[in-house]
């Protein structure tokens, strides 16, 4: 009896000093004896902060890494005899004597008794005293396939390891929820589906050792928030969860409280239900120990609009996603994916146009046109759309900042393909000057074969001698292009950038290119076509590096026609060019 209402009175001094736990003493792991008992703090519904007890097993040297030391301990107390530990309570801290001394973090799968590790609250705070700027580059998430996670010893029942992150989702379809769960790509995520739905604006949680600690990757018409634990706060700064989130170092996440719906007992890992609550601030680091933060603004997150129109109607879905270089494009891709899934279908024929819009914070913008036509035309929409926003936000220049993405997306549900089955000209040999007649023959899915014709000027001063005349889509010129001149594809700056971006050849294009072949260079990105054998000479002497590069032949004619099918196939002739 004496012991409870020990634990009571430390209980009610902790919550009255949260404001100012930077005086809250400490205690070394090194001063920790098995046999000592204390309490923990954590919550298992609502916002309410709850008691735990805990008694000290001992502690596990360099289990951590080099000098950091893991403290092993039994806990008891709420449900924990029934659900052993509880992904959620990372970052749970626990007192010794009155003392701080860590946070519960780590666990084995299928353990019967509630025994876990400790991260040692030392540990922790140097994490949260790290220098709080935001970085010019984040750290990259993890990714390891089976074969070197084995050779590095994966994750196994006999491994102490981190109790994992409840990811509460919300708005996110089956197929919609893999997706994400492959962007998130870090182990011990789990995806549950919060019963809230969003957000609570309105919803009080305490800022206090024991609250629930939301990341925030998502918010809006979907939302995706990783739950933890609050371990301490003091000086306008918090840490919590004990172990990293995605190990990204020094970083710029929201951070929310969370309201805990329910704990669900299971056998292998039982879990915390949540949804994140009321803004708190700002996770800027995440390290092996814990995530470390700042009390007050919360980061900006990037709008992402999504407009479909379909025979099932009109359609819009409005949300924000967190701003990291790795992340985001994934995120959005896991919105734009589940949109499409949501209001019609993933595979089986279709026939999709997409617009992009992005925006960036300058008043610069990138708009892009494709479209799609096949049975994962839906697919390799939400894939392409992104590929922009990745490179943008993980480039090399200055000054780009994102302001916000819009897709806007016109679904059919057939296909409209065709293949480039002939090319005929006329005269086949023609001369300089001369106005030719281009014939391409297509042959559409399942229907008769069409003939499109071109008429082309040739210029009258070109030199007589062999050219080559070819067909193909939007998408095939394209990378013609990157394959005669590679060099005017790497941009130099900004502009080249957004320039590169916004060059998208459109697959529904029809693109016919006179070719002559023969060695060129280009200067600083600008084509030098033509060049007299002497000047050729000159260039190719020239040792110096980073303004010249090699252009493979010269278009010396290009025309575009915009049909009604997706196409695919090239098809391509010699010509001999005459005298006039």
């Amino acid at each position: 009896m004496q012991t409870s209402f020990r634990i009571i009175i430390a209980l009610a001094s902790l919550l009255l000093a949260a404001p100012a736990l930077r005086a809250q003493p400490i205690m070394a792991s090194s001063e920790l004896r098995r046999g000592m008992t204390g309490f923990g703090l954590t919550t298992f519904q609502g916002t309410e902060i709850d008691t735990f007890q805990v008694e000290i097993l001992g502690v596990l040297k360099g289990a951590l890494g080099p000098r950091m030391d893991m403290i092993l301990a039994r806990l008891s107390g709420g449900p924990l005899e029934h659900t052993g530990l509880i992904r959620g309570m990372s970052g749970s801290p626990v007192y010794i004597d009155g003392r701080l001394i860590g946070a519960i973090s780590y666990g084995w799968y299928f353990s019967k008794d509630p025994i876990g590790g400790i991260t040692p609250i030392a540990h922790m705070l140097k994490v949260a005293t790290r220098e709080h700027s935001t970085p010019s580059q984040y750290g990259k998430v993890l990714k390891l396939d089976e074969e070197t996670t084995r050779l590095l010893g994966g994750e196994g029942v006999s491994t102490l390891a981190p109790l994992g992150m409840p990811m509460a989702i919300a708005g996110f379809s089956p197929q919609g929820r893999q997706v994400l769960r492959d962007a998130l790509d870090a182990p011990g995520i789990q995806l549950l589906d919060s019963p809230a739905g969003q957000v609570l604006p309105d919803q009080e949680v305490p800022f206090a050792p024991g609250a629930s600690l939301a990341v925030q990757l998502i918010r809006g018409d979907y939302s995706a928030a990783a739950i933890g634990t609050l371990t301490w706060v003091g000086d306008g700064r918090f840490v919590g969860f004990g172990h990293p989130l995605f190990l990204l170092g020094a970083t710029n996440l929201p951070a929310t409280g969370a309201y805990i719906h329910q704990v669900i007992p299971i056998q292998t890992a039982s879990f915390k239900l949540g949804t994140p609550a009321g803004a708190m601030g700002a996770v800027r680091q995440d390290r092996l120990p814990a995530i470390a933060g700042t009390l007050g603004a919360t980061p900006d997150m990037l709008p992402v609009q999504v407009a479909l129109r379909s025979a099932a109607g009109n359609h819009a879905f409005h949300c924000e996603v967190l701003r990291h270089p790795e992340l985001s494009a994934s995120l959005v891709r896991s919105v734009l994916f589940n949109s499409l899934e949501a209001t019609e279908k993933i595979f089986g024929d279709a026939t999709l146009r997409l617009h992009s819009h992005i925006a960036l914070a300058d008043g610069r913008t990138v708009e892009r046109e494709q479209v799609y036509s096949s049975g994962i035309a839906l697919i390799s929409a939400a894939i392409d759309a992104v590929q922009p926003v990745g490179a943008l936000l993980d480039n090399p220049f200055a000054g780009l900042t994102l302001d916000s993405l819009h897709f806007e997306l016109e679904i059919g549900e057939t296909l409209a393909q065709a293949r480039i089955a002939g090319l005929r000209l006329s005269p086949p040999d023609p001369k300089a000057g001369q106005r030719v007649l281009l014939q391409a023959t297509l042959q559409p899915y399942r229907a008769e074969p069409v003939t499109e014709r071109m008429e082309l000027d040739l210029p009258a001063h070109l030199e007589p001698g062999p050219f080559v005349v070819r067909v193909g889509s939007g998408t095939a010129s394209a990378s013609w292009e990157v394959a005669r001149r590679p060099d005017a594809f790497v941009p130099r700056n900004t502009s080249d950038l957004l320039a590169l971006l916004g060059r998208t050849g459109a697959a529904d294009e029809l693109v016919v290119e006179v070719f002559r072949a023969g060695p060129g260079f280009t200067v600083n990105g600008r084509e030098l076509p033509g060049l007299p054998p002497s000047a050729l000479a000159v260039l190719s002497a020239d040792r110096s590096a980073g303004h010249l590069g090699p252009v493979q032949g010269e278009v010396v004619l290009r025309r575009t026609l915009t049909t009604d099918y997706v196409l695919s196939g090239e098809q391509s002739l010699d010509m001999t060019l005459r005298k006039p």
